[in-house]
Order: C-alpha cells, then structure tokens, then sequence
C-alpha cells in the first residue's frame, strides 16, 4: 500500500491496527524530515547515535500513543513533528541540563500531582496555538511553521519562498503580532479569530 502525506487517516488507521508494516513505512516516509528536523533542534550537543536513538523513540512514541492523534486538530505528519520536536527538545536538555532545570528537578516535578494539571493546560494551550497558526493564510503559514516548528533559517525561507530575508523577518513578525492578539481575544470572548497577515 502506498501512502502519501495526505493520507492521516490511513496512517492512524493501520498504526491503531497495529500493522507493523505500517511502522516501517512511516519511518521509511517520514523519517529522513524528522531526522532533520532533530539534527537541527540538537545542533551541538549529543552525537549521531543520539539524534537517530531520538528518531526512533519518535516513532515508538507514536506507534505506542496513536490513541492521542486526532485527525481533527492535525495531520499525522504534523503529528509526528511535534513528537519529534518535544522529544529532540527534551533530549537536549538532558544532555545540556544547564540550558534549562536540572534532570532531577525534572524528575520531581514529574511526581507532582500537579504536574498532570499543568501538562494538560499545556496541551490545550498547544491545541489552541495550532488552530490559529492554521488560520494563517499561505504562505504565511507555511512560513511560520517552518521557522519555528521545524527550525528552518530565515536564509533556508527566504530562498524557499523566493523572498529577502527581511520580507521574511517582517512576515513572520506580523504573524506573531496577530497570534499574540488572537491568543489574548480568545482569553477573553473564547474565540479569538485571526485576519490575514
């Protein structure tokens, strides 16, 4: 069977049957942009065996949790890019722990019971930001994924998109300035749509 990036139910589907064909695929499609996309979150620290050891675990997280993916709040690409990113971040804090707290205070605010409230207003706080970055218009949206989803540089876009590197910067600046309001709007009314940048 033969699966393209439109395909998320078909993904979800055989990942949730278990199809361990469905495994090797996904590593097979998706794996050399998650490896990039970790590379470049790691950028310095660890080494090779690390970031492919983080690959894997991307996918293994996936395989053992599709029961989270939902199709209505994203692709299964977007998905799995995700995962990738918060694993590559949380391994690059364990092999730097002076970037941000420590390893064993990690530890103990994971026994917190408060940790599971806080993990979950995080998560709706993350669903909240994707449904306005999807709100975008293009390329816009593209543009500001890839800058600070998949870390791309403003040189990497400008190119991409056949910009300068300032029409870029001031792209991407209006896109924070009207997610910034949309966020702060649905604070207060719950709804907090976006215009167009």
């Amino acid at each position: 069977m033969t699966l393209n990036d439109h395909d998320s139910l078909a993904w979800a589907g055989r990942f949730k049957s278990k199809d361990k064909q469905a495994l090797a695929d996904a590593i097979d499609f998706y794996g050399p942009d998650v490896h990039r996309l970790i590379k470049r979150i790691l950028a310095g620290c660890g080494s090779a065996e690390d970031a492919e050891e983080c690959v894997s675990d991307v996918f293994l997280a996936a395989w053992n949790h599709i029961g989270r993916y939902d199709p209505a709040r994203a692709s299964f690409r977007t998905w799995i890019f995700l995962l990738a990113k918060y694993k590559a971040l949380d391994l690059r804090r364990k092999l730097q722990p002076e970037l941000g707290r420590t390893v064993d205070e990690t530890a103990l605010n994971m026994q917190s019971g408060s940790n599971t409230e806080q993990e979950i207003l995080q998560r709706e706080a993350a669903a909240e930001m994707l449904r306005h970055i999807g709100q975008l218009s293009e390329p816009d949206r593209s543009l500001f994924l890839r800058r600070y989803y998949l870390y791309e540089s403003l040189d990497e876009l400008a190119a991409a998109f056949g910009f300068s590197k300032k029409a870029v910067e001031s792209r991407l600046y209006r896109c924070r300035t009207m997610l910034k309001q949309a966020l702060h709007r649905t604070g207060e009314d719950g709804r907090g749509e976006l215009g167009s940048c």
